[in-house]
């Protein structure tokens, strides 16, 4: 029989891909500093709070969709009785120390800067926990409370640069790379919720905003991710997954019940986003 974890990391958060998320950001980020050889310290330490970070951001966001999936999504771990609430709430405290462990550690191993970025991180990521303590008037603009959760990707991302790169934000490809990482997330969060039949409670983009705006907005958001993998010589892979979800946008209209498509095309390019650079680099 299953134990509990095993089931809720199974269907919640699942290691590979979220290792291959931690791995590729941290490869990505090394490509950038350009050291080929950094040690097994730096990488180690970018993967190890990847992956802490990414873990944090799923219990909280579980603890804080418990209403709204005991409607919309029932048979999700934490609505269907496999943890309490308090025990949810535990586990964030236990990676609340786990974060300021790594932070810790990331000072004293390879640099007080890197610690203080994941430490920024941290703090951010509960601010979002405790949705800035503004949580009915951001939940009324879903555009804004998007918006104000991605920007965790920015000290995420300079920690992980300045595990081998010091002074990262002085690094000429660090805007490059941080947008990158921002909107192509950000890309995602939108391209994942297209569901036409999304019961309303969900308040997802296309219920609030309609095919157009939502559709136009997917495109402006992996527009501007595009356009700072350009920079990073990454048009190559991502132009024509872009095109291709330009493409799919389409069957909004013609069938949306096919938005797995664009779910898929989407995805596609926030795997590319964050493996580009090493895959680029392994090619030449």
């Amino acid at each position: 029989m299953k134990s509990r974890w095993t089931i809720y990391l199974t269907e919640r958060f699942p290691l590979l891909p979220n290792a291959l998320i931690a791995a590729g950001i941290t490869l990505s980020a090394m490509g950038i500093a350009g050291d080929p050889n950094p040690g097994l310290v730096p990488p180690l330490m970018s993967f190890v709070g990847g992956m802490v970070f990414l873990a944090q951001i799923r219990f909280m966001d579980e603890y804080k969709d418990f209403d709204k999936d005991k409607i919309a999504h029932p048979l999700r771990p934490l609505p269907r009785g496999l943890f309490t609430m308090t025990e949810f709430s535990r586990f964030i405290r236990i990676f609340n120390a786990a974060m300021l462990a790594v932070s810790i550690l990331a000072a004293v191993l390879v640099g007080k800067i890197a610690g203080a970025f994941f430490a920024l991180g941290a703090l951010y990521l509960y601010l979002m926990f405790k949705e800035f303590f503004l949580g009915e008037w951001l939940s009324a603009r879903p555009l804004l409370y998007a918006l104000s959760h991605q920007f965790i990707i920015i000290p995420m991302a300079a920690f992980v640069l300045e595990c081998f790169s010091p002074g990262s934000l002085q690094h000429p490809d660090f805007p490059a790379f941080a947008s990158l990482l921002l909107f192509s997330f950000f890309g995602f969060e939108v391209g994942r919720k297209l569901d036409p039949a999304a019961h309303p409670v969900l308040n997802t983009y296309l219920r609030r905003y309609g095919r157009e705006k939502t559709a136009f907005l997917l495109l402006i958001l992996l527009g501007l991710s595009l356009r700072a993998g350009e920079r990073l010589g990454l048009l190559v892979l991502l132009g024509p997954i872009y095109v291709l979800t330009l493409v799919f946008l389409s069957i909004l209209w013609w069938a949306p019940k096919r938005f797995k498509w664009i779910e898929g095309a989407v995805t596609l390019f926030l795997l590319l986003s964050i493996w580009g650079l090493p895959i680029i680099r392994g090619i030449r």
